[in-house]
Order: C-alpha cells, then sequence, then structure tokens
C-alpha cells in the first residue's frame, strides 16, 4: 500500500472521518470516490443539492500549475456544471502573507489562473471567482473572526486534545520532512505568516455573513486533515450562522519519491510550465523506477501516458502579461500531450496535462 493510500485509511479509520461512496448531487458516485477520499460529514454530502451548500475551492498562486492542482480546479468546474454555485479563490494574500516580498507579481499570477480557470469552463456568473487580495468581503470576516483565532489551535471537530493524540501518518511524516527541506525565500514576520490561516477561515467564513447559504462544501487536499472543522469551529465561535464541511480530495503521488506533487518541493511535480520533452521525461522515468521496483505493472500514481493529437481549442497555461497585472489575450495552442495520473488506485481516470508544443 502507497504512502498515500495508508494515509486515507487511517485518516477514515481513526479519525472518525467518514468516506466518500456516494454521489453528490448531480456528480456520480464513480466520479466522487475518484475524486474524493474523506471527508467531515458523509450525511452533510447526502443532503447537498444545488440550492445549498456553496461550494469553495482555494488555491495559492505560487507557480505554474501541476496536476494535482488541475485536480482542484476540475473539481471546481465539475461542481458547477451540476448545478452547484461555486466559489474559486486565488489566494495571492495568503501567499504574500508567507513569503513577503512584492504583491504585484503574485496578483498577476493569480489573474494567469482566473483566465485559465475561465478557459476550462469555469462560468464567474454561476459563484464567484475571487482575486483574495482584492475582496473588501474576506478582509472584513477576518477581522471579525480575528478575536477568537488562535494560530496554535489544533483542528479536529468535538475532539478538545484528542486530535493531538493521533500519531501522523508516514505519508504526513514524510510531508513534513519534505518541506522542511525546502529553502522558501521570504522577509515576511511571524506575525504575518501567523494571518494566513486567518485569511483562510475568512474565505470560507465570508459567503455565510450574507445569508445566501447555509452550508460551505470546502474542498481540500487530504493532507489539510482538520482544516474543515477547525475553521468551522471558528466560525461557531463568532456566532456566524451556518456551517462547513470538509471534503477532502485525493492528492497526486510525486515524482522521485516525493510524497505528492507541491509547487513547493522541487523536483515533485509535473506542471504547465513545462516542455513537452521535459514531461515525457519525468514520467517515463517514474514508470521505470516502478517497474524496476515491482517487476511488474505499474504504482498507482502513472497509470497511462499518451500523446495526443492536435484539436481547435487546446487548453493552454497562459503566458505572463508584458505589462500590468491583467492577462493579455492569448493566441490558441495547435498540439498537446497528455499525461493521464490516476489519483485513485483502481481508476483510471485522471487529470490531464496539457503542453503546447
Amino acid at each position: 500500500m502507497s504512502l498515500l493510500d495508508a494515509h486515507n485509511s487511517t485518516v477514515r479509520d481513526q479519525r472518525g472521518y467518514d468516506g466518500v461512496t456516494d454521489a453528490i448531487g448531480d456528480l456520480s458516485a464513480p466520479y466522487c470516490r475518484e475524486r474524493f477520499t474523506f471527508t467531515d460529514s458523509a450525511a452533510a454530502l447526502a443532503a447537498a443539492t444545488p440550492a445549498d451548500p456553496l461550494v469553495s475551492v482555494g488555491i495559492s498562486p505560487t507557480g505554474d500549475p501541476h496536476v494535482g492542482t488541475l485536480g482542484q480546479l476540475e473539481s471546481a468546474v465539475a461542481f458547477q456544471e451540476a448545478g452547484f454555485d461555486v466559489q474559486a479563490v486565488l489566494a495571492d494574500q495568503v501567499v504574500y502573507n508567507a513569503r513577503g516580498g512584492s504583491l504585484s507579481p503574485l496578483t498577476a499570477l493569480a489573474e494567469r489562473y482566473a483566465a485559465f480557470l475561465r478557459e476550462r469552463g469555469f462560468e464567474p456568473r454561476d459563484g464567484d471567482l475571487v482575486i483574495q487580495s482584492e475582496s473588501f468581503d474576506i478582509f472584513s470576516t477576518a477581522f471579525r473572526l480575528a478575536p477568537d483565532y488562535d494560530p496554535d489551535a489544533e483542528s479536529g471537530e468535538d475532539s478538545g486534545d484528542e486530535e493531538e493524540d493521533h500519531e501522523p501518518t508516514a505519508f504526513e511524516e514524510a510531508l513534513a520532512a519534505a518541506y522542511e527541506g525546502v529553502e522558501t525565500p521570504g522577509d515576511a514576520s511571524a506575525f504575518s505568516e501567523q494571518c494566513c490561516g486567518l485569511l483562510l477561515a475568512a474565505d470560507t467564513v465570508s459567503p455565510l455573513e450574507s445569508d445566501e447559504y447555509e452550508r460551505i462544501l470546502l474542498v481540500l487536499g487530504a493532507d489539510n486533515v482538520g482544516l474543515g472543522s477547525h475553521v468551522n469551529d471558528l466560525r461557531a465561535a463568532v456566532d456566524v450562522a451556518g456551517s462547513v464541511v470538509g471534503l477532502y480530495s485525493h492528492l497526486v503521488p510525486g515524482i522521485d519519491d516525493t510524497p505528492k506533487m507541491s509547487k513547493s518541493i522541487p523536483g515533485s511535480s509535473i506542471h504547465l510550465g513545462m516542455a513537452p520533452d521535459e514531461v515525457r521525461e519525468r514520467v517515463l522515468r517514474a514508470v521505470l523506477l516502478a517497474v524496476a521496483r515491482r517487476g511488474h505493472g505499474l504504482t498507482p500514481g502513472i497509470r497511462r501516458v499518451r500523446a495526443g493529437p492536435a484539436r481547435s481549442t487546446p487548453t493552454t497555461w497562459p503566458e505572463p502579461p508584458s505589462s500590468g497585472n491583467k492577462l493579455a489575450e492569448q493566441p490558441p495552442r495547435a498540439s498537446f500531450i497528455t499525461v493521464t495520473v490516476a489519483v485513485d488506485p483502481i481508476s483510471s481516470r485522471g487529470s490531464k496535462v496539457y503542453t503546447r508544443t
């Protein structure tokens, strides 16, 4: 069993999270099992309709989107196509608070993500597409949450200190070690870094203050165990009506024995900034390593690799604008390479990476 599979099983079996087995609204049960691994509340998922909840997906614009990032973006589009209102938050302010430096290039990158999401089919009128640093509502909610926000608090709904008693999974230990080994340039103060969690909570709680929704379905990666219930506890502490339910996505295994694909871990990912030859080399290297280790088949992470034919409307990662923060129109691309990476070891479906040739 892989580190990720063992992590997901442990969270479901020992930490009180529900598995995702059934449909969510009009999203089919097979799709939901493939895309998501556990949730704070299976009952809340069963009760979900397009009228309520609001689905919230957050992306930190720290670099070119990798396969795992594409999965999150695809989830936002899929929920919207199933009739749900979806909020997509591009968290440039969180990255700025974590690293310092200049905000303007982060906002420019968030604009590129916004353009990419629209190209993928996201419709801002059926929810919201938010550049975090430009949202008055998010900052207003952050100040409302601040008196009860404890950056050192452990997550876990109704768990008290119980959550602290859980031993980290092997995946969590490996991921922590990988992050510790990365030197992230930046000059942010400790206080600024502590504000990141507050902003992430404000992203989620802010829509509840309008009284338009009774519940937020917060879509996260499976490495963010407990964040949904932690945000819900903070919401309750400041008497904002409603609830927050975490829905945790399968993660994509990293390249070269890294725990997961991450924009912050060098060499761990396949991303849209790569040339086609580099994509081929990384995928084939992972496949050959798997074959050498196991003697047969492929690992759960990499299921198949194929070259795709040209299509009239290829998905492309926009080039940086030449000036300013707004994205200039980009010419269409003519061809692509498709890399299918399964996020569920029993499924051959996965996220597709399109890179221009």
